[in-house]
């Protein structure tokens, strides 16, 4: 038996009689089920029930085998002290709780719809691209748009989480945290891992330091990335910045990365890192409260003007790379990569500040920016597209792939929008 299919037995009270009764025999009745909790503790919290006479508010906690209780090690956490029913599929074990007595048990194995269970059991052995791919005819555009949006709500608050974490650390601040998240999003899928450990050998602190010329402040980027320590003498513009950062290593007694650490295979040019750091440093020369603009900005394209970075003179004019020359070639933040920028930078910050600051206004301000750039374009959201699933702008894409990678990829079938209305649909089909 499927533990996720319990809590959907309990969440929607899909049984197969209406009288229940405890394993004691003392009849129960469900007045509300509770709140499906998916973080640690009870399954479903703030439920009310009626035992015999008396009505109980508090916890559920479900399991396959009621031993699981204590294979989980609940008794030991005061989290489960307030389970006031122990809802199984077997009661194979007694359980108590601190004072000694036995918790209520409610065991549902003669309670599930089978035919239901081996449903949805056939399809999602069957998964592809998702599970349900072969049953979505009958589930209405309303319930998959819920599904979306349900998603995109859930990743923005994951992707905030790492950077709420980095409010709080740094005692709320939005320049050193902001430098963090936008050092990791300018690296995009390929380097996003490289540009982090970049921001944290090299924190705000030296950047805010070292940012009165853009030439300063590459010295410092790409001499902490590596690059300096392969790249080629005898261009004047390099030669200054290894004279630049030989300096800076001594004052700051700096340690950089391994060159190796970046990845450059199946990369466009323009998308290499020695060209994004440098654009980086265009940015942060440019905007010495970057945070604080964001913040303040009220327009989509005051969002797109702010990362505006054009590389169109001097040495980067006719390198992507510290070592060899190519043909000249303006290097700039294209229009997508600035999206993407603002998608995974700046809407996690300001969803982030939400939560640290207690002020919903951020976490309209991000919404609405996802609302108003168009939607991503990848393999994800072309399969869905397939499939039926509409997808018009940046809230709606972020709601597919977070459907995708939370859901789909998991088999998560029974905590989604889509997945419920199949196994409705089943039953009322039988």
């Amino acid at each position: 038996m499927n533990e996720d299919f319990l809590h959907y037995v309990w969440k929607y009270q899909n049984f197969t009689q209406r009288e229940l009764n405890c394993k004691d025999g003392e009849p129960l009745q469900v007045l509300k089920p509770g709140m499906h909790n998916t973080n640690a503790g009870p399954d479903f919290l703030n439920a009310r029930i009626r035992i015999g006479d008396t009505v109980w508010a508090g916890n559920i906690e479900i399991h396959t085998n009621a031993s699981d209780w204590y294979n989980h090690n609940h008794q030991n956490d005061p989290a489960y002290d307030n389970v006031i029913l122990h809802v199984v599929y077997t009661a194979d074990k007694p359980v108590l709780d601190k004072s000694g007595q036995e918790i209520p048990v409610l065991t549902l194995k003669d309670l599930i719809d089978y035919q239901t269970y081996r449903y949805y059991k056939s399809w999602v052995k069957k998964a592809k691209f998702i599970a349900c791919e072969g049953l979505l005819n009958d589930v209405p555009d309303i319930v998959k748009t819920s599904a979306i949006q349900a998603a995109a709500v859930e990743r923005l608050q994951m992707k905030s989480e790492d950077c709420h974490d980095l409010l709080r650390t740094t005692n709320g601040d939005i320049e050193g945290t902001f430098y963090r998240v936008f050092c990791k999003a300018i690296g995009l899928k390929v380097n996003a891992m490289p540009f982090e450990q970049l921001a944290i050998i090299t924190p705000f602190s030296l950047v805010r330091k070292n940012r009165k010329s853009a030439e300063e402040l590459q010295a410092l980027l790409l001499g902490q990335a590596g690059f300096l320590d392969e790249a080629e003498s005898g261009n004047s513009f390099v030669d200054n910045l290894i004279k630049i950062y030989s300096l800076q290593q001594i004052k700051y007694q700096l340690l950089p990365m391994p060159a190796s650490a970046w990845k450059l295979f199946r990369l466009r040019p323009p998308n290499f890192p020695a060209v994004r750091i440098a654009q980086m440093a265009e940015i942060y020369t440019a905007h010495h409260a970057l945070a604080q603009q964001l913040i303040e900005l009220k327009t989509l394209e005051g969002y797109e003007e702010i990362f505006h970075s054009v590389l169109d003179k001097g040495f980067w004019l006719t390198h992507y790379t510290l070592k060899s020359e190519s043909e000249p070639a303006i290097k700039r933040l294209g229009q997508s990569t600035v999206h993407l920028l603002i998608i995974n930078a700046v809407v996690p910050f300001l969803f982030a500040l939400a939560n640290y600051n207690k002020d919903g206004s951020f976490q309209e301000k991000a919404v609405s920016l996802l609302e108003q750039l168009p939607a991503e374009s990848n393999q994800i959201i072309k399969k869905y597209s397939e499939l039926g699933f509409k997808s018009q702008n940046a809230f709606d894409s972020q709601g597919l792939i977070g459907l995708k990678k939370n859901y789909c990829e998991q088999l998560r079938c029974l905590n989604c929008k889509v997945g419920i209305q199949i196994l409705k649909n089943h039953g009322k089909a039988h």
